[in-house]
């Protein structure tokens, strides 16, 4: 795994502002860094498409910003996969850069033991 700080800036801008525009649930802001085709399976099971997720994100309320914790990368070219713990949850993002700009094609999310490794 990479650190984070080797990572493309423009990969690390992106990863942030999605996830403040996620806190902020500002869906057009999430939307900029989230594919057309992005997919995502929920920690309930619940399995969206794009549409469908900022659907639920405009019904949520606004909350504070959690910052990612025990954050692992890896970057292969223009596909870099991301795994960390922020809220609760364990979090798997796969990124792309699609023509030009890095955008997130899939997540899964995964109820954090309360066991620490």
């Amino acid at each position: 795994m990479t650190d984070t700080t080797t990572f493309p800036p423009e990969l690390q801008a992106a990863m942030r502002e999605r996830d403040e525009a996620f806190y902020a649930v500002d869906a057009a802001k999430w939307g900029k860094y989230t594919a057309s085709r992005f997919t995502t399976v929920q920690q309930n099971g619940q399995f969206m498409s794009r549409s469908e997720r900022i659907g639920n994100l405009q019904a949520q309320k606004q909350r504070p910003y959690v910052p990612r914790e025990r954050e692992q990368l890896e970057q292969q070219g223009d596909l870099a996969v991301t795994r960390f713990l922020s809220g609760g949850l364990w979090v798997v993002e796969v990124w792309k850069r699609i023509d030009g700009a890095w955008a997130t094609v899939m997540t899964q999310a995964t109820t954090a033991s309360a066991e620490k490794p």
